[in-house]
């Protein structure tokens, strides 16, 4: 019995000390420092040799133990294959995969179009590799001064196929409930 109350006691202690324990990033957590910070860096991403889009970035963060290489001050100027500008993107910060150049833009993303369509997200994907631009959170589109608001979207990067999901508001030429 005795054995059975100190088992029980010892269980009741573990499992209180595992819900009171603060997660990773609380109090007095600090971020491990970059191993090279690039200041005022320019990326060129490419697509089967061609230039598919240019990132100039305010600082990179690059860690030698990562495939990632973290941006912040985003400015994101896309071109088709003919190298005519498609669009530009801005943001406060975002990621980018070393191996592939598959970036993701974060925080206040603002996308405009060549034809003045404005995107508007926290969240953007970008593929150079598919030429595909996409977001999976709350997306706004302006067009001439009408706006959709959606759950997600999705297009090509040269704008010419644009879905939005789920879809409220309206843009002209398509009236949506």
């Amino acid at each position: 019995m005795r054995t059975r109350a100190l088992l029980l006691g010892f269980s009741l202690a573990v499992a209180t000390a595992c819900t009171e324990v603060g997660a990773p990033t609380g109090e007095g957590y600090q971020e491990l420092p970059a191993d090279q910070v690039l200041s005022g860096a320019t990326h060129v991403f490419t697509s089967n040799g061609l230039r598919s889009a240019v990132g100039v970035f305010d600082s990179v963060f690059v860690f030698t133990d990562s495939s990632v290489y973290h941006l912040r001050g985003v400015n994101l100027t896309m071109y088709d294959e003919t190298g005519r500008q498609t669009s530009t993107v801005t943001s406060r910060r975002g990621s980018m995969n070393v191996a592939t150049d598959a970036m993701v833009a974060e925080g206040n993303v603002v996308l405009v179009t060549s034809d003045l369509q404005k995107i508007e997200t926290e969240l953007l994907h970008y593929d150079p590799t598919t030429r595909r631009v996409w977001s999976d959170v709350e997306t706004r589109r302006t067009v001439e001064g009408r706006v959709q608001i959606g759950d997600a979207f999705s297009a090509d990067d040269q704008f010419t196929r644009v879905v939005i999901q789920n879809p409220r508001g309206e843009v002209p030429g398509i009236r949506i409930r």
